[in-house]
């Protein structure tokens, strides 16, 4: 896998009904609980590499405006044809929507890049009048696995990994917190007994025992979150964090390429 999906890729990732998954619905509730306090009404949401638009769908539903930007060719959810574009780079997005934007979403994107901090950078110093950043990843190098290999992860964080890129880009830090706590514990038994996790995705139909299991894991994981302690490690980690008004765009202007910080994967 690359830092961006084949159609192939997407297909594999997104399959029929993949929005119905625990794991999305976990996230999706834990994203909104964070960032819908942090926005004044109207403010315009971008989340990048949006993927089918599942996030910019639940969201929308909540009735935040939100919009999302995939620089692969994805297959968007019809729900949000309208709101979500494909084949295209954020920072080559038209100037007065690049104006508008006040918070970008980047959900478990960091991850799959090799120069994160200079991307972080580059939202910093392109958009303005963003004033917010919230980053989901993928947590624990201890649980690093073959699943992170085939989808292109070049780390998994832990809380001050991530919070060092995102202020060395520009942003305060204002809170962290681990989330999926069972399913690392999980993830620590099964590379115990050296059992492999699946890379594969299911279709999830919209009724019957699979979905029923799906929203009852989706409802325990959100009150998980909710209950434990941030500090406590779980499989990801979710940040968010608000421009930096002491920082100066020529911090990032004037600075050598040499001087940027370079990536192997891990």
């Amino acid at each position: 896998m690359t830092e961006i999906f084949s159609k192939e890729g997407f297909s594999e990732a997104y399959p029929a009904g993949i929005e119905r998954h625990f794991w999305h619905i976990a996230r999706c509730d834990l994203i909104y609980r964070w960032i819908s306090s942090e926005l004044d009404p109207g403010d315009l949401v971008m989340d990048v590499g949006c993927g089918t638009g599942i996030v910019v769908n639940a969201l929308k539903k909540k009735s935040l405006n939100i919009r999302g930007v995939e620089m692969g060719m994805a297959s968007v959810m019809p729900e949000v044809i309208s709101e979500v574009r494909t084949g295209a780079n954020l920072f080559d997005l038209d100037e007065n929507i690049k104006s508008q934007i006040r918070a970008v979403l980047l959900l478990d994107v960091l991850e799959h890049m090799q120069n994160r901090r200079e991307f972080i950078e580059r939202i910093y110093r392109d958009l303005p009048n963003c004033r917010l950043v919230l980053v989901t990843v993928p947590a624990r190098m201890e649980v690093w696995s073959s699943y992170d290999e085939y989808w292109g992860h070049y780390l998994r964080y832990d809380r001050s990994v991530l919070e060092a890129e995102i202020a060395s880009g520009g942003f305060a830090v204002k809170k962290t917190s681990y989330f999926f706590h069972w399913i690392y514990l999980t993830s620590l038994l099964f590379k115990a007994i050296g059992l492999s996790k699946s890379t594969e995705f299911q279709p999830i139909a919209e009724t019957g025992v699979k979905a029923t299991f799906h929203r009852l894991v989706g409802w325990l994981s959100s009150w998980e979150s909710r209950l434990m302690p941030g500090f406590v490690a779980g499989s990801s980690i979710i940040c968010v964090a608000s421009r930096d008004s002491e920082k100066p765009l020529d911090t990032f202007l004037n600075a050598e390429e040499n001087d940027r910080p370079q990536y192997e994967k891990e």
